[in-house]
């Protein structure tokens, strides 16, 4: 079974080329200013690049852009990225390391910012690994940082540094608009990108917002029924030759599958947990030792990661893998008269998918049955052929 699976994941890793993101008609500007139209990979970047890879045709070969060679670069009708040589704050803001200062701790960067809304008024994106920042210029201004910080004050409260109001009151006002317009706004993208769009209009001037193609379904869940192949061998360990091959059974498995597709790098991520039933029934005599007896029957809850490999709009590859806790539901199991309890364990898989419907083959490592008896050691491995409905 472990040589199927490395065969498996092999394969897929042939057809990574395959099913990989797609070089999408796009182009940059060099520092000659010169437009340069290209084919541009789209990763989806969920941190802010620093480079991005394309072809001038497509059977060209790839090259690279890079803050030192381009100015700026965009995929049609997705996303555009602007380079920036620009102060930025680096003060954390996570709760466990907040700053007593209210002001900013500046760092000046060259970055590329990724552009929300873009008019009189353009709103900029900027994250890095958990840093969030946003950015703004007016007209042909310079870009600039819109203020907001989390910090300590003396007596360890969480106080709030609100800086880019008056900056959007300052430079970004709307036509006839009063002070209360931008007292209530919140730091966030949401309502910043609402706010810059209702200035471009006020402003007379049209607005050009950066929207992201069409996502797939960010939550899915699916019926899994399958057949698991499954083995199992009991020894006592005071008795080193009394290990008892119970056999390779096929049983039946059922789960229910809830799966959250994280929203970066094209929705090629997610997150998944299966509940999942199933049972093994054997028996067998260790040599002129006693019988041994195993029924067993379990509800398990792995947790896992998956990737996919989209080929078209329908079909796609997948891998994953997952993580079955040691805590499981247990029904009326036991080796002879010992109850059943589980080890946390593993398991890896591979598959394809085609609209709503699934096939995955999955393995799983050795999952101990009889973690509480010392003197008893077990094998419990198993190969899982699983099919999946998307039931929305």
């Amino acid at each position: 079974m472990k040589t199927n699976l490395i065969t498996l994941f092999l394969l897929f890793i042939t057809l990574h080329s395959i099913g990989q993101i797609n070089f999408e008609s796009g182009y940059f500007i060099d520092n000659n200013n010169k437009r340069v139209e290209c084919l541009i990979k789209n990763s989806d970047w969920k941190n802010n690049p620093t480079e991005f890879e394309y072809k001038l045709t497509t059977n060209d070969e790839t090259q690279k852009g890079t803050l030192i060679t381009a100015k700026e670069f965009g995929i049609k009708g997705f996303s555009r990225f602007v380079k920036a040589d620009t102060k930025i704050d680096i003060s954390p803001s996570d709760i466990d390391n907040l700053s007593r200062d209210r002001n900013p701790v500046w760092s000046q960067e060259r970055i590329f910012l990724k552009v929300l809304v873009e008019g009189k008024a353009t709103l900029y994106y900027y994250e890095n690994k958990g840093l969030i920042r946003f950015f703004y210029s007016v007209s042909d201004t310079a870009i600039n940082q819109l203020i907001y910080k989390e910090y300590l004050t003396e007596d360890n409260q969480v106080a709030e540094n609100f800086k880019f109001r008056e900056q959007l009151w300052s430079y970004v006002r709307c036509a006839n608009a009063s002070m209360s317009s931008v007292e209530n706004i919140r730091f966030n993208r949401s309502e910043l990108e609402r706010y810059f769009k209702k200035f471009n209009g006020t402003a007379d001037n049209s607005s050009l917002v950066y929207e992201k193609q069409k996502k797939r379904d960010s939550f899915h869940l699916r019926i899994t029924p399958g057949l698991n192949f499954s083995s199992v061998s009991v020894i006592n360990v005071d008795y080193p030759d009394s290990k008892t091959d119970l056999g390779n059974k096929i049983n039946f498995r059922i789960g229910i599958e809830a799966e959250l597709i994280l929203p970066f790098n094209k929705n090629k991520w997610g997150l998944m947990v299966e509940p999942s039933y199933q049972s093994f029934n054997s028996s067998g005599q260790q040599g002129t030792y006693e019988k041994v007896e195993i029924k067993y029957q379990s509800i398990e809850f792995p947790v896992g990661l998956r990737h996919y490999f989209f080929l078209n709009e329908n079909a796609r590859l997948f891998l994953d893998a997952t993580v079955i806790p040691g805590y499981s539901l247990v029904f009326n199991s036991k080796i002879n008269n010992l109850d059943i309890g589980t080890q946390i364990s593993y398991a890896f898989g591979g598959g394809i998918g085609y609209k709503k419907w699934s096939a995955e083959m999955r393995y799983y490592t050795n999952r101990d049955l009889a973690k509480d008896y010392f003197q008893i050691k077990n094998d419990y491995t198993r190969m899982a052929l699983i099919v999946g409905f998307r039931i929305f």
